[in-house]
């Protein structure tokens, strides 16, 4: 994340609680019994540093100081109406994640959850405020509970990992150079290719068409590694250039 964009989450995120109700009386409420989370979970999540509050998907008015108006038009999540209703979360949840919201609803998973209120949601993977992600053995254990036969989600999700790896690496390199007077215009936009691979296979994730997705983190990979293993070798040939 850039760091213009980090500082200005932060700065959002402060201006939301110093502004929210709901922060002022749930920091100090502790956990609630009925509730799959609570303050400190919102709080370590990415939703918090962007300055998303608890209305954003609960309701409420957050400007009202005394219970009763703060929880105004609030719903509890077992009434349809409901925005964390099991069945809207994906539609909740793609007012801001459109692309993810997009490829869950054209997948088998997105169909039964519209047809007959089953399956997963988002909230299955992403827990209830997106600061945990499944690992490759907790996924397997999760598909299982509805699928009999292998459906290559750890696999796939490994793969994931090793392209975004492979990512982190060339951009590491690419910035280890800069200033350097190696030309690394082509491994720049080998980044950015891979980087957009990476984007689709992410999104593509939400179709759990495995095959795609794997192809794709794949490419990525390959993409990345290439270019990386291309500048080392610019910077070895200019390191002997310029040496005694």
């Amino acid at each position: 994340m850039p760091l213009l964009a980090l500082i200005l989450g932060i700065w959002q995120g402060g201006l939301a609680q110093a502004a929210s109700s709901c922060v002022t009386c749930h920091e100090s409420a502790g956990a609630v019994s009925y509730l799959e989370h609570n303050f400190e979970d919102w709080k370590r999540s990415p939703h918090a540093g962007a300055g998303v509050g608890c209305e954003a998907c609960h309701g409420g008015q957050p400007a009202q100081l005394d219970k009763a108006g703060a929880h105004a038009g609030m719903l509890r999540s077992t009434d349809r109406l409901s925005l964390v209703y099991f069945t809207r979360v994906p539609e909740t949840c793609g007012a801001c994640h459109a692309a993810e919201r997009d490829a869950f609803g054209k997948s088998r998973h997105g169909g039964e959850l519209k047809r007959t209120g089953r399956g997963p949601n988002c909230v299955t993977c992403h827990g209830s405020m997106a600061n945990h992600i499944l690992a490759p053995r907790e996924l397997e254990q999760a598909c299982t509970l509805c699928h009999r036969r292998p459906t290559n989600a750890a696999a796939t999700l490994l793969s994931l990992g090793t392209s975004g790896k492979a990512l982190k690496g060339l951009e590491a390199a690419l910035e280890r150079t800069r200033g350097s007077g190696i030309d690394a215009r082509a491994q720049e936009e080998a980044y950015a290719k891979a980087k957009a691979l990476q984007y689709d296979a992410l999104v593509e994730w939400h179709t759990f068409r495995m095959d795609a997705v794997l192809k794709a983190s794949q490419a990525a990979a390959k993409q990345a590694n290439t270019a990386a293993r291309e500048l080392e070798l610019k910077e070895r040939q200019h390191g002997d250039r310029s040496g005694p």
